[in-house]
């Protein structure tokens, strides 16, 4: 069995209301959906939301990358050889790593339809049933923000992020407003996006252990290329400090846990290159004694499920998960999703991701674009 044909489609969804980071206030969103179809018809769906400002790709880079590089390297393979496949895409081109988690997504969707297994399986099997789930919140003024914690509880969300970052007296205002709001019994966690130096970093984090907050964590205080700001700021307050974008490979996870960066890893398994990756990661972080939060790129629902697979058979992924996505979008391309329920996702028996594109949906989608 070959793989005969790889298929890139790139498109912009609208979001609901815009996401304000400390990086850039998100209103739409580009989106690549990979389709690799093999000699006798069987096709896996993969899919990928890139932001610039967040990852150097946007989906123009990742269309032409899968078009004109990843595909060639994919063209005439056995799909169950990943190894040698991510191998042929990593010759290829270098980095690039979300155009390459899409294509990774969609060899994995591709083996669970031949072998008519959810993903999850191909990972070592389902380890938890559910996965659970944190709610990020987009910087706002700090009633905003609590109301719409309370909201986010009242859905049964047990954990809840805040973005933070452009102010820090203001920030502190923000989680306080939650914190008073939710209750001591919600978890509460921070993310900068790399809006801090060391030094403030330290300063805002141990005011807020001064008062009492208890956050789960604070999320990349420094900027990504800043390690040893982040080890500085990890050894400097007792709140765990989470490395996000100074993780973009491997290599980089590597380097984060043996500089003592970070106490836990945010693994975008859309950021990083895929699922094979991602496992390898998890394995390295388990082994070293650093546990995994499985982030989100706020895909839409085929890169959600990828997370979402990921995430139930991992056993060191022991922190709520981000992957909240799609009700944060206008619409989606596919004809079913998974459910939400009560501040968890679940992960159906399907095979593969158990996704089909609604090509409707899809080429309207595309004109729109």
């Amino acid at each position: 069995m070959k793989i005969a044909k790889v298929e890139p489609y790139v498109f912009k969804v609208p979001l609901v209301k815009p996401f304000r980071t400390f990086l850039a206030e998100v209103k739409a969103k580009d989106h690549l959906i990979v389709k690799i179809e093999t000699e006798d018809g069987k096709i896996g769906l993969g899919e990928i939301g890139p932001l610039p400002e967040f990852a150097g790709e946007s989906g123009a880079t990742c269309y032409t990358v899968t078009k004109e590089l990843l595909a060639p390297a994919v063209l005439g393979q056995d799909p169950f050889n990943i190894e040698r496949i991510l191998a042929r895409m990593d010759a290829a081109v270098k980095a690039n790593h979300l155009a390459k988690s899409a294509m990774d997504f969609a060899l994995h969707d591709l083996l669970g339809q031949i072998l008519g297994i959810p993903v999850y399986k191909l990972l070592g099997g389902r380890y938890r049933e559910r996965v659970p789930l944190c709610w990020a919140m987009g910087m706002k003024s700090p009633p905003e923000m609590a109301e719409e914690a309370e909201e986010a509880v009242a859905q049964g969300y047990r954990c809840l992020k805040a973005k933070i970052g452009l102010d820090p007296k203001m920030d502190i205002e923000r989680l306080k407003a939650i914190r008073e709001r939710v209750g001591d019994k919600i978890g509460i966690r921070a993310d900068a996006n790399q809006a801090y130096s060391p030094d403030t970093a330290i300063m805002v984090i141990k005011k807020i252990e001064s008062m009492g907050l208890d956050l789960q964590y604070v999320e990349q205080p420094v900027p990504y290329w800043d390690i040893d700001g982040m080890a500085k700021v990890a050894k400097a307050v007792d709140t765990p400090i989470l490395a996000d974008e100074s993780i973009f490979s491997m290599y980089d996870a590597v380097t984060i846990i043996k500089r003592g960066a970070a106490d836990i890893i945010n693994l975008k398994v859309g950021k990083v290159g895929g699922l094979n990756v991602s496992r390898k990661i998890a394995s390295f972080a388990e082994a070293a004694g650093i546990p995994c939060m499985v982030g989100s790129m706020l895909e839409i629902w085929i890169g959600t499920a990828a997370g979402a697979h990921f995430a139930v058979a991992m056993k060191n992924v022991t922190y709520e998960c981000e992957l909240i996505g799609p009700p944060m979008y206008t619409f989606d391309v596919v004809k079913e999703g998974y459910r939400y329920v009560q501040g968890f996702l679940e992960v159906p028996e399907r095979p593969g991701f158990g996704m089909e594109l609604d090509e409707e949906k899809l080429r309207k989608a595309l004109t729109q674009t």
